[in-house]
């Protein structure tokens, strides 16, 4: 029977392994040390911050209270007073006065062609949803903002109307254009669908479409109603 061997091997350093390829330099020896090592080494952290973007709606005693405790730019005091200049619905003109002199004024929401586009985004939203004045102003009201007056919400509504008329009529030139090009001739087959605003048959307004068999795609387009307030205004 062989004898048991009685060499001792020695233990093996470390040189790596799957998950650290490397020794850490900062060896320490108890776990007191391990802790402050750690809490030295994120003081030097530096945090990735998202940018920020979109709109928020915030309380304006919690801005009025962020102002107050920021310094003027000017003196150097604090107290900074947040005034409200004048508004244009959902949008308003804010300026931040010192004590000093020093005055800054800023908007709440950015402007395009000296108008806000947070007014027409109320009213595109509420149309998207079939809802109107009404429904926006008891929404707004409920949520304590600044609502848009009736006459505000109505030229919104007509600039819509022919933005949405000129997109509408591009594509089906658009959509006519790749019919002829791919027949290589006007004539073509089509399909003739109709539609309604509301569900049965009470709906006063609708409209006739004309698709192309080949596409898919919309040709034509003819709205349809039964009731006219202009003509029962006689204007």
């Amino acid at each position: 029977m062989p004898k048991a061997r009685s060499k001792k091997f020695k233990k093996r350093s470390f040189h790596g392994n799957r998950h650290r390829n490397s020794v850490p330099k900062n060896n320490v020896s108890t776990a007191s040390a391990t802790k402050l090592n750690t809490l030295e080494s994120a003081d030097g952290l530096e945090y990735d911050f998202q940018e920020l973007k979109g709109n928020r709606i915030i309380d304006i005693q919690t801005l009025l209270g962020v102002f107050s405790i920021l310094s003027c730019p000017k003196c150097f005091a604090t107290g900074l007073k947040l005034t409200e200049d004048s508004k244009e619905g959902l949008c308003s003109n804010f300026a931040i006065v010192c004590k000093c002199g020093f005055m800054a004024g800023f908007t709440s929401t950015p402007k395009e062609n000296k108008k806000c586009s947070l007014n027409t985004l109320l009213v595109f939203g509420l149309r998207l949803m079939s809802r109107g004045f009404s429904a926006g102003m008891k929404l707004l009201c409920t949520l304590n903002l600044p609502y848009v007056c009736k006459k505000t919400f109505r030229i919104h509504e007509l600039k819509m109307l022919e933005a949405v008329k000129y997109s509408c009529e591009e594509n089906m030139k658009a959509a006519s254009k790749e019919v002829q090009n791919l027949k290589k001739t006007t004539t073509c087959g089509v399909s003739v669908d109709g539609t309604w605003q509301r569900r049965g048959h009470m709906s006063l307004n609708g409209c006739v479409s004309v698709i192309s068999i080949d596409t898919g795609k919309i040709l034509d387009l003819e709205v349809m109603t039964q009731y006219c307030k202009m003509c029962e205004m006689n204007i």
